[in-house]
């Protein structure tokens, strides 16, 4: 064989054989867009730097811009001890300082939910995945996994984020100059989330792409539907409040998260919920849940008492200006159960009770109170006693589910 034959047999053997480009490599792009967290962390692989920025005021600022060193192979981790450096959304599950070896790991360390929901569904195996320091110096791309920052800037990341709440993204490279903001569907898909939980419709599991969701959480669909309708039938219904909704996009899916309290029991705690397309729709393929107190301790009564006056003054608006259309849609909760003729039947009578110019039905001071139906509003109208009871509705507000007038004893 001719030296030029070998020279290009050579090559094209490396080639052939050389490990391939991971198809992991993914920039992270961030825009300062109100669902954008107001802190996170991103880690540039390519540049070997790390970043805490703070979205405020409409912009993103670095808070610290820091060098680190991740795996020693380039591209996202695949598989357990292929020294890889994962890339996405993760978020540090907790805090290390005793016991650490200080020459490895410096002083602390944050352990991340490396495998995520969606990693889990890709196959990706490993653990121990870290943000931690280093008690010597060190160069670019020499841990097995992990993220390695300066021992000062890990004290620094300490003081400004918070365990379970705080995204950590990772990505080949990261942008802070993006202009999109995420898909409007996510908000709205988990509006939707939470509307059709509160309602207990069959349309929640269609919110869930069963295929995935099996694979992240490792249990059957069925079992998670099983599970789920239990717990439906635990209450009779359930009030979920969304507190600082956040979206962020990791390589092919997003993770929508929110801080959780759900009343009248009490619950609260962190919700991710994590999307993949199916098709062109985005569906829920995974879900993490935190209990945690929130703190703030709300007075939950006192809380619904003002949100139903508030209400009933916009129905006892309506009535005044003849306004059939907004009163029709409040009475939606009860108007669904029947459909359209349920709907018509509630107009007709409204249109009945204006057309006879009957004292308006929704302009007395009324007595509120939290029940096991749901929130109960008592009032006076053309001396009869009337029990309006309201379930909760779309974006919180609050929907009439039942309407009795009796005559007062």
């Amino acid at each position: 064989m001719g030296s030029r034959t070998f020279i290009l047999l050579a090559a094209f053997l490396s080639v052939l054989f050389a490990a391939p480009a991971s198809s992991q490599s993914w920039t992270a792009s961030f825009s300062a867009h109100p669902s954008t967290p107001a802190a996170f962390m991103a880690v540039d692989m390519g540049r070997q730097r790390a970043f805490l920025v703070r979205n405020k005021n409409g912009e993103l600022k670095k808070m610290r811009d820091m060098p680190c060193t991740t795996g020693m192979r380039g591209g996202g981790k695949l598989l357990e001890g292929d020294r890889k450096t994962p890339e996405g959304v993760y978020f540090l599950e907790g805090k290390a300082t005793g016991g650490l070896d200080f020459d490895s790991f410096g002083n602390t360390a944050f352990p991340l939910n490396y495998p995520n929901p969606v990693d889990r569904i890709h196959g990706k195996t490993g653990n121990g995945i870290m943000i931690h320091g280093r008690g010597r110096s060190f160069g670019p791309r020499q841990t097995l996994g992990c993220v390695v920052l300066e021992n000062d800037d890990v004290d620094t990341l300490d003081r400004h984020v918070r365990i379970h709440a705080t995204p950590v993204v990772i990505a080949e490279s990261v942008s802070l100059t993006g202009k999109a903001g995420p898909p409007p569907e996510i908000v709205l898909g988990t509006w939707g989330w939470i509307k059709a939980r509160e309602r207990r419709e069959n349309a929640f599991f269609e919110i869930y792409d069963p295929a995935r969701f099996e694979k992240s959480s490792n249990m059957s669909f069925a079992r998670f539907r099983q599970k789920t309708l239990q717990e439906f039938a635990g209450a009779k219904w359930v009030d979920i409040r969304m507190e600082n909704l956040q979206v962020l996009q990791g390589p092919n899916y997003m993770v929508s998260v929110f801080a959780q309290r759900t009343f009248p029991h009490g619950e609260q705690g962190l919700r991710r919920l994590y999307w993949m397309r199916q098709v062109e729709l985005w569906k829920i393929v995974g879900e993490e849940w935190i209990p945690q107190n929130l703190g703030g301790s709300e007075d939950y009564a006192g809380l619904v008492g003002k949100e139903i006056r508030e209400r009933l003054q916009e129905c006892a608006e309506a009535w005044d200006k003849g306004d059939l259309k907004t009163l029709v849609r409040t009475y939606d909760r009860t108007g669904s159960r029947n459909g359209a003729k349920g709907r018509e039947a509630i107009a007709a009578s409204l249109e009945r009770d204006m057309a006879a110019k009957k004292e308006n039905p929704y302009s007395a001071e009324p007595v509120v109170r939290v029940t096991k139906k749901g929130i109960e509003a008592k009032l006076m109208a053309d001396g009869n006693s009337r029990s309006i009871l309201f379930l909760p509705g779309a974006f919180d507000a609050w929907l009439i589910a039942s309407d009795e007038t009796a005559p007062q004893p």
